[in-house]
């Protein structure tokens, strides 16, 4: 690896975040502006300046070799601070193009989305939405390299950079069958521990509020079945004798298409703080400010918020 900084070109580690996205010599130089033959002479020119391959050549196309996938993190995250450093700080345009990358999962996707999204169809035509994946390992990094804008999440990262805003508090409930037997009389903690449960994937190395909550008070579920979604969680208890301990309001929107059981946690729990996410150098960026007021706008309009 280069030692001086003054060797290397900085251009080339553009080229290089491109090829590291695209992993294809052809669809980089179309990103890029640049002809397939420019590309694949800056990679000879970057690989000569740092020693390294790069890089591998295959049938699929560029495989990054470990190297480079250890080195694009750090690149990616000198690109994105230049980019706010040196890009124009212009006032938020809804009308122009911009294209925002957020994730949250998918009770949230659900219990969000459609508000959020008629906003902006009213506010700013011009927004398109990605929605990531929720991977808790990766949400720090993704904030800080620019590939994620905001997380939407319940989690806190040990993290300096990070920067929270409270947007609403989830009070967790269980749910059942209509008719299940363990909701007879109200339900019991004993009940609870003795059912069999449904549950989402742990996430995270801390484990849930509802794992640390349960943990506190010495109870263990039966677990039966790992998800990796909230969402099919209310169809799935309401055709076995399967226990959930889902938001109150994802119990209360599927009761509507589901004969349900809805009772409160049967143990003191305090509710769930869901925050919205980002990293301190997009604290000033006029598009993320802009859209970080119009969801907490938009949060504070959902039923029960």
């Amino acid at each position: 690896m280069i030692q001086n900084l003054r060797q290397l070109d900085l251009n080339l580690l553009l080229v290089f975040d491109a090829l590291m996205q695209e992993q294809k010599l052809s669809r980089a130089a179309e990103r890029l502006h640049m002809s397939q033959p420019a590309v694949s002479n800056a990679l000879m020119r970057l690989r000569a300046q740092l020693g390294e391959p790069l890089f591998t050549r295959t049938a699929r196309g560029m495989l990054p070799t470990p190297q480079a996938q250890q080195m694009h993190g750090h690149v990616r995250q000198a690109l994105h601070l230049l980019q706010l450093g040196l890009g124009p700080q212009q006032e938020f345009d809804g009308n122009a193009e911009h294209h925002f990358r957020i994730c949250m999962n998918d009770y949230g996707q659900m219990a969000l989305l459609p508000a959020l999204l008629a906003e902006l169809r009213k506010s700013a035509p011009g927004v398109l939405l990605t929605v990531q994946s929720d991977d808790a390992a990766t949400i720090p990094t993704r904030l800080a390299t620019g590939e994620l804008d905001l997380a939407i999440d319940y989690l806190s990262f040990d993290a300096p950079d990070l920067r929270y805003q409270a947007l609403l508090e989830e009070e967790l409930v269980v749910i059942g069958r209509a008719g299940h037997p363990a909701f007879a009389g109200g339900l019991s903690a004993d009940s609870y521990q003795d059912s069999p449960h449904v549950a989402v994937l742990p996430r995270g190395v801390r484990g849930s509020p509802l794992e640390i909550v349960l943990g506190s008070a010495k109870l263990r579920r039966k677990i039966q079945l790992y998800l990796p979604h909230y969402v099919p969680i209310p169809a799935l208890v309401a055709s076995s004798d399967l226990l959930g301990t889902v938001p109150r309001r994802q119990a209360v929107q599927s009761g509507l298409a589901h004969a349900l059981e809805i009772a409160p946690l049967p143990l003191p729990a305090p509710p769930i703080q869901v925050s919205l996410i980002w990293h301190r150098q997009q604290e000033a960026a006029p598009g993320l400010v802009w859209l970080r007021k119009r969801i907490a706008e938009v949060v504070s309009r959902l039923p029960g918020a």
